[in-house]
């Protein structure tokens, strides 16, 4: 490693991978440091949800390849960052070790949220955010027969299908009325719902996790709401993410739920910006989604090389596959009253199309994989309502 670099970027996701990509795009001299921050090679983070009941080989779902960081000229750092200096453009590892920037790009990612507990079990609450976590799970899980998942998004709802299939006795707490609350309908939830049951899932539905302990016979007991009790093996927690803030936040960058950025990614100190999951746009915003991440990551590594490129907040999907049922969510709005909708039902395959000033503007699909891509079309173009009933009704 060297003393000082061109542009040293901070965590190695997609955001920071796509970043690493867009720099060598521009500068193919410029002196890169990438740290990860991870105990392997970059990967990509969906997967190792889906892969919980059959477990997965280290390096499985590597973004790219060890040889591919000296072919690209950019050296590679496993370890932590731990403080930035604004002032003197120096960053501190873990081990103490000393980095100078020019241009310096945070990608630091999310941290699980984990809330107040009453009991002396919290030690034992596990939670899945990186590989490591992953592996941790799969081995613990080996020994068990109950495990308790709460949190009823995405990460959640693939946990406990991934237990089912591992043969375990799995619950599902959720706080909210309906699962997949921030991206389903009433209706798609429902099913989803149903879907969990028929395969043996217990889903508990507006309530939360109150207290956690330990028995004397190694056994979790939970406090659900104040009158469910149960007693399990595992207790998985899966209840949102928040951004990693805290290099920024003690720097004295401007932070809020995330790092604010503004139009271009630029931080409120020069040369320095953020991307994916840890920026706060000026909206307020803050992305979650894999692909706002890739794209972030590609804008603040094309601006620190000397571009000004505007991002724009466009719609991506979301999907959840389980149990061989395929949902897609897209742009759906917050609020239900008053939409221009349009719901179409055929057998096991529903849509749910939401139009603003006569064009589509999100929409809901379960079991229709193979329309995936033209349902992503639609919404990225704002399809006619129209062109909508032409492509997915009268076929």
């Amino acid at each position: 490693m060297k003393p000082s670099y061109d542009y040293i970027i901070v965590g190695a996701g997609i955001a920071g991978m796509k970043a690493v990509e867009a720099i060598r795009r521009y500068d193919g001299d410029g002196s890169i440091l990438l740290i990860n921050g991870e105990d392997r090679l970059p990967y990509k983070r969906t997967r190792i949800s889906k892969n919980i009941h059959g477990g997965f080989e280290r390096n499985a779902f590597a973004i790219t390849t060890a040889s591919w960081f000296e072919t690209m000229q950019i050296d590679y750092l496993s370890g932590r960052a731990k403080t930035i200096a604004l002032k003197t453009q120096i960053l501190l590892d873990e081990n103490k070790e000393k980095y100078r920037w020019r241009k310096l790009i945070l990608c630091n990612g999310t941290l699980p949220v984990l809330p107040i507990l009453k009991g002396n079990g919290k030690q034992d609450i596990m939670v899945l955010r990186t590989a490591s976590d992953a592996e941790m799970i799969i081995s613990k899980a080996q020994k068990a027969e109950k495990i308790l998942v709460s949190g009823g998004g995405v990460l959640g709802i693939e946990i406990a299908a991934e237990m089912v299939l591992a043969g375990k006795n799995v619950s599902l707490v959720h706080r909210d009325a309906y699962l997949m609350n921030k991206h389903f309908d009433s209706e798609l939830s429902k099913r989803l719902h149903h879907l969990l049951q028929e395969h043996g899932i217990q889903v508990i539905l507006q309530e939360k996790i109150d207290a956690v302990s330990r028995t004397g016979n190694d056994k979790i007991l939970v406090e659900v709401g104040g009158l469910i009790h149960m007693l399990t093996d595992m207790v998985i927690f899966s209840v949102g993410v928040m951004p990693d803030i805290s290099i920024a936040k003690q720097s004295g960058l401007s932070t809020n739920r995330g790092i604010k950025v503004n139009e271009f990614l630029e931080t409120s100190y020069p040369n320095i910006y953020a991307a994916g999951d840890v920026a706060e746009h000026p909206d307020g915003n803050v992305t979650g989604l894999w692909h706002a991440a890739e794209n972030q990551g590609t804008i603040a590594g094309s601006n620190a090389s000397g571009e000004k490129i505007k991002y724009q907040n466009k719609p991506y999907r979301l999907k959840l596959e389980v149990f061989d049922q395929y949902y897609f969510s897209m742009n759906v709005p917050e609020f239900f009253v008053n939409r221009d909708e349009l719901i179409h039902e055929n057998h096991n395959k529903y849509y749910h199309f939401f139009f603003e000033g006569g064009k589509l503007s999100g929409l809901l699909m379960a079991n229709d994989k193979p329309m995936a891509k033209t349902c992503e079309t639609a919404v990225k173009q704002n399809w006619t309502k129209e062109l909508v009933v032409k492509t997915f009704i009268d076929i």
